[in-house]
């Protein structure tokens, strides 16, 4: 299938570390071995010594070194790679731990027809987001809060200007002069093949994803599973928990069956069945070391939005992403689950990370404790209009 057709040998970066946070381990004080030198020395040999000046060739090295922090690299995609203007791709990468990793997928909206898809509508990202977002960024980037979990992983970044998801292989041609390049997938793909190359040592693995990139992460992280087989691998999908099942026909635009992985677990999927219940079924299946956390906004704006385009009712959200839950683990797969109140739209990247509460629960609590194996119970809204 063409999901692995677009390895990162076409563009293999390097397999270099800069290791980063092992400046922090240099000795904060003197050598404690200078307390056992020899005291039987002569007086005038001590003398000598303590007399001795000091030159270039014996100054005492200094025993404190600065600590580099991690900087963002912009590493540049090959040709196959673009934005959906045919424009090229880039993406991002911040080096820090060498074996924990956080692979995350942007999100910014969808296009699946001419009047979206067409340049300027407002209904997905164009452009490829600026670094300088990532510098200031709050939530899960925010590596110098004490409680963020990924405050030492190192981090691939794939930005996202596709309006299919991270899902799409294919160039649409709308009518009316709109051409869409939905190359998607090929471009979080060669991210992918570039973080299995630079961080190949990785044993914990994190796949997440807010909006639009929560809807491929269960496949991305079992993608990740498939080259990484010692890796610890979890997933978090941002703010997609509320998508129905009904939105088989914008799968089909983008060329998204065309792509996934020869799975023994996929075979004779159709499009009507590729759903987000299904992306989390069949990820799972194919690993079973996966595990799995959502959050969502009980009454989502930007879902209901998207659902009224699609044609669907936005009404009653709740009942979708319980439903989906549902669905899911009927089958086995459990599913760490989080709706909160009220009509907001994502977490991850937003100050709210730490300072939402819920039924005296707090999420960063809550998500500390499944990134740690020890999951909380779900914790849904009571009073979800808020």
């Amino acid at each position: 299938m063409a999901s692995r057709q677009f390895s990162s040998t076409s563009f293999r970066i390097g397999t270099t570390f800069a290791v980063v946070g092992l400046l922090a381990l240099a000795s904060c004080g003197g050598d404690d071995s200078a307390s056992s030198a020899d005291t039987s020395v002569s007086s005038t040999e001590a003398i000598a010594t303590t007399e001795a000046p000091v030159t270039e060739t014996n100054a005492p090295e200094p025993t404190d070194a600065p600590v580099v922090a991690p900087t963002w690299e912009t590493v540049d995609a090959p040709s196959d790679c673009m934005c959906a203007d045919g424009s090229a791709f880039h993406f991002y990468v911040r080096e820090a731990s060498p074996t924990k990793v956080l692979f995350y997928l942007e999100g910014g909206g969808a296009c699946f027809s001419a009047e979206m898809c067409k340049p300027g509508s407002g209904t997905y990202s164009e452009t490829i987001s600026p670094v300088s977002k990532l510098e200031d960024s709050p939530g899960i980037f925010d590596f110098a809060n004490p409680e963020n979990p990924f405050a030492d992983y190192s981090v691939v970044y794939v930005p996202y200007c596709t309006g299919d998801v991270h899902a799409g292989n294919t160039t649409k041609d709308y009518g009316n002069g709109v051409v869409t390049q939905h190359k998607g997938f090929v471009n979080a793909s060669n991210a992918l093949d570039t973080m299995i190359e630079r961080f190949p040592d990785t044993t914990q693995l994190v796949v997440a994803g807010s909006s639009a990139g929560s809807f491929p992460t269960p496949v991305f992280a079992a993608l990740a599973g498939d080259q990484l087989p010692n890796a610890d691998l979890k997933v978090f999908a941002d703010s997609s928990g509320a998508i129905p099942d009904a939105m088989g026909f914008v799968i089909g635009n983008w060329g998204t069956l065309e792509t996934l992985p020869d799975w023994p677990e996929l075979v004779g999927v159709t499009v009507d069945q590729f759903t987000p219940a299904y992306t989390f079924i069949k990820a799972a299946e194919h690993n079973p070391k996966i595990r799995f956390a959502r959050h969502d906004f009980a009454f989502d704006s930007v879902l209901s939005s998207f659902a009224r385009m699609a044609g669907l009712s936005p009404d009653d959200l709740v009942s979708v992403m319980r439903t989906n839950e549902a669905k899911v683990e009927a089958t086995g797969v459990n599913v760490a689950n989080w709706i909160s109140p009220g009509d907001d739209h994502t977490i991850a990247v937003r100050d709210e990370f730490y300072t939402e509460e819920m039924n005296g629960v707090r999420f960063v609590d809550w998500f500390t404790a499944f990134m740690n194996d020890s999951p909380e119970a779900d914790n849904y809204c009571v009073d979800c209009a808020g």
